[in-house]
């Protein structure tokens, strides 16, 4: 028993059960092994298998009783939030309304990695049917939740969030010659504004100083990615490999299985035993639980999508978050956890599966169509314009009408930006 007395003086303390539910669903298969090495110093009792021992994993069991019990453990957040589960919890103890804590959430569900709003404010206006007015300014209430800025719609807006109370000078630069900033043409800057070269190298330095987004992401590219799934087409079906072999490696050490029900074990030695099974056992469960979740998910994804990823498409279909929801019958904050960081290798190679939820756009023969789609379309009109006399966003409109797509012409200006495609005035050769 000298063993167990050394841990036992070591280990007093367990990370609590519901904690490390969460935190492992969400994590991708990198950050899990990291995590289960790590949690075998914390838990004892956890150890991981010699090789002799390893097996494929059995057909899974739920290590949860229902549904219930399910989203209970999703509410006690890890105590390590990330930014999302903060910023959730900011909305659920705003002053907001229950409508516009709804349509708050829902702007925090499409941040891209970096904290930039990654749809269009007219996309959750008609899902809402309000204004883009109402939705702007419920996001400019999110942009004053921390991180500050959260949800600008781009670097500029950002930008100017910052500098408004920081610098005049450099918000007119950003807001008034933003192009010119980012082409480092500081000459032009000079030549358009009547103050003294020294000031305006001082609000440029200013500018250079703020941030550049919400969050900080590094991408470290594919090559560093580890997939958490393979999809591969066989027999014109999907199948779905879960990368978790990894997971078999681990279980409850039977020595302390044994001194768990050994009579010259003391009670506070059977305690703290009783205690690190069952958190070591709710691990374990939830590996497999994490695995069948992510398989249901992807399954999904697959219905929806699978043919833009056997290239039989170039377009992703409309695809949201609550749809998968109803579908597996989970909430939409544990689909918006289970696809966190998770990537799959497809046919059309590495994707993450946030890159597969796309918005829905109505045509004008009411077809149902994708954000990505329109995307193409205003990048493929332009290509082919003449490039003497380039289109503007009016013109293409029009195009876009003929194409079947009844669009503003903002929502041409506001796709264009995203494409990174310069104006008409910007276009001419």
């Amino acid at each position: 028993m000298s063993k167990l007395s050394t841990k036992l003086k070591q280990k007093q303390s367990i990370v609590p059960q519901q904690i490390i539910k969460s935190r492992l669903l969400e994590l991708s298969i990198e950050e899990l092994e990291k995590d289960l090495e790590s949690e075998i110093q914390i838990n004892p009792v956890l150890e991981e298998k010699s090789i002799q021992e390893s097996e494929p994993i059995n057909q899974y069991k739920d290590g949860f009783s229902d549904q219930g019990s399910y989203d209970l453990f999703l509410a006690n957040l890890p105590e390590k939030k990330d930014v999302s589960d903060d910023l959730i919890n900011q909305i659920d103890t705003s002053d907001l309304d229950n409508s516009h804590k709804l349509i708050a959430k829902e702007i925090i569900f499409n941040l891209d990695k970096n904290g930039f709003l990654d749809t269009e404010l007219e996309l959750i206006a008609d899902s809402h049917a309000l204004s883009v007015e109402e939705i702007n300014k419920i996001r400019k209430y999110v942009m004053q939740l921390n991180p500050k800025g959260i949800a600008s719609r781009d670097l500029k807006e950002y930008l100017i969030f910052q500098l408004n109370d920081v610098n005049n000078l450099s918000a007119e630069i950003v807001e008034n010659y933003f192009e010119q900033f980012l082409n480092q043409d500081i000459k032009a800057i000079k030549n358009a504004l009547s103050y003294s070269s020294e000031e305006i190298d001082q609000a440029l330095l200013i500018i250079a100083d703020q941030n550049f987004s919400p969050i900080f992401d590094i991408d470290l590219g594919d090559e560093n990615i580890i997939p958490d799934a393979v999809v591969k087409l066989k027999d014109d079906g999907w199948l779905i490999l879960i990368n978790d072999s990894f997971l078999n490696k681990y279980q409850i050490s039977q020595d302390y299985l044994d001194a768990a029900i050994n009579e010259k074990s003391s009670e506070q030695e059977k305690s703290f035993l009783k205690n690190h099974i069952s958190s070591a056992q709710n691990i374990l469960d939830t590996l497999n639980y994490r695995s069948t979740v992510l398989k249901d998910v992807i399954e999904q994804i697959l219905l929806v999508q699978g043919d833009y990823l056997s290239e039989k498409s170039k377009f992703l279909n409309p695809l949201k978050l609550e749809d998968i929801a109803k579908k597996i019958e989970k909430d939409i904050s544990s689909i918006s956890r289970v696809i966190k960081n998770k990537y799959i290798d497809s046919p059309i190679g590495l994707v993450s599966l946030k890159s597969l939820f796309s918005s829905a756009l109505i045509k004008n023969s009411g077809k149902v169509s994708s954000s990505n789609e329109l995307k193409y379309m205003i990048s493929n009109i332009i290509e082919k314009e003449d490039k003497d006399n380039p289109l503007s966003d009016s013109d293409i409109v029009e195009k876009l009408m003929i194409k079947d797509f009844l669009v503003a012409r903002r929502t041409v200006a506001k796709y264009r930006k995203i494409l990174n495609i310069k104006n008409a005035n910007q276009r001419k050769e």
